[in-house]
């Protein structure tokens, strides 16, 4: 569970995910998707609310996940408007600061485009519980049936109408929408969720898929979705970052990740979408 009193996205307790500088931790968080080849290219979003609540960080427009260091990352308010400094802000994420609003339990969101989740929500599908991981996701993920661009009027809006109270929103005919109490919750999930989407595409190709007794969902998703549970892979996925000695560099001060970006370009963009 989030604690108000600490640092945005840190969990109430926080000694086994070692989460002891917040924006530091959301590039580590970057990069851990792009490991998992999550969230690769220039349109995934992850965010993570501001100390003060009112306000979010993310990344800059024209990075891919894997790219991300700490000096890149920018704090904006829900209207997209940089705090305390310059950002170039990807105007999808006028989504983010919707949910941000209606939503005080949400620290972190995460929205990606993979394979597994598209698929799914493709043919109209949402995730059956057939296993301790797909159970974890019983009676929290929502199929918004129809999608429009986050630029058009109201869009933002109706897709946090549509997460209404859930975890998680497949995005039919475009992607997937996770939420975390922290941030390692909503890594932990994003990384889930799609393993579980890519097993259940497998079992609907082999057969028809059998969902868990219904009596025992309840016990699985206590241990699933506990703070223990995610704080535990948090901790691993920093590990295995390290290993793969992905995390280089994730401290350097110049930020970088802008050569092929026309940056005039990408801030009036920013700036005209915002006007609208």
């Amino acid at each position: 569970m989030f604690d108000e009193r600490s640092p945005a996205g840190r969990c109430e307790s926080t000694k086994a995910a070692r989460m002891t500088d917040p924006v530091r931790d959301l590039a580590l968080a970057y990069r851990i998707l792009g490991s998992f080849k999550i969230g690769v290219g220039v349109l995934a979003h992850l965010t993570m609310r501001g100390a003060g609540g009112s306000t979010f960080w993310t990344y800059q427009l024209g990075q891919s996940v894997e790219e991300v260091r700490t000096a890149d990352l920018v704090e904006v308010d829900f209207d997209l408007k940089p705090v305390g400094g310059q950002g170039r802000v990807n105007p999808s994420l006028s989504i983010h600061g919707k949910i941000y609003s209606a939503r005080p339990d949400v620290q972190a969101i995460i929205h990606h485009h993979g394979a597994n989740g598209v698929a799914l929500g493709a043919i109209g599908a949402s995730v059956i519980p057939f296993d301790q991981h797909a159970a974890r996701w019983h009676e929290e993920i929502a199929l918004a049936e129809v999608y429009e661009s986050p630029l058009l009027h109201g869009q933002s809006a109706s897709i946090a109408d549509a997460l209404g109270s859930m975890k998680a929103l497949l995005l039919k005919h475009h992607g997937v929408l996770i939420t975390g109490t922290c941030l390692a919750d909503a890594i932990v999930s994003t990384i889930e969720l799609d393993n579980v989407c890519g097993a259940q595409l497998k079992a609907m190709a082999a057969g028809e898929v059998q969902a868990m007794p219904t009596e025992e969902l309840a016990d699985v998703k206590q241990v699933m979705g506990s703070t223990i549970y995610y704080e535990a892979a948090w901790a691993y996925y920093l590990r295995r970052l390290n290993r793969l000695g992905l995390d280089r560099g994730v401290d350097d001060a110049t930020p970088a990740g802008f050569d092929a970006v026309d940056v005039d370009l990408a801030r009036d963009y920013s700036a005209s979408v915002r006007e609208q």
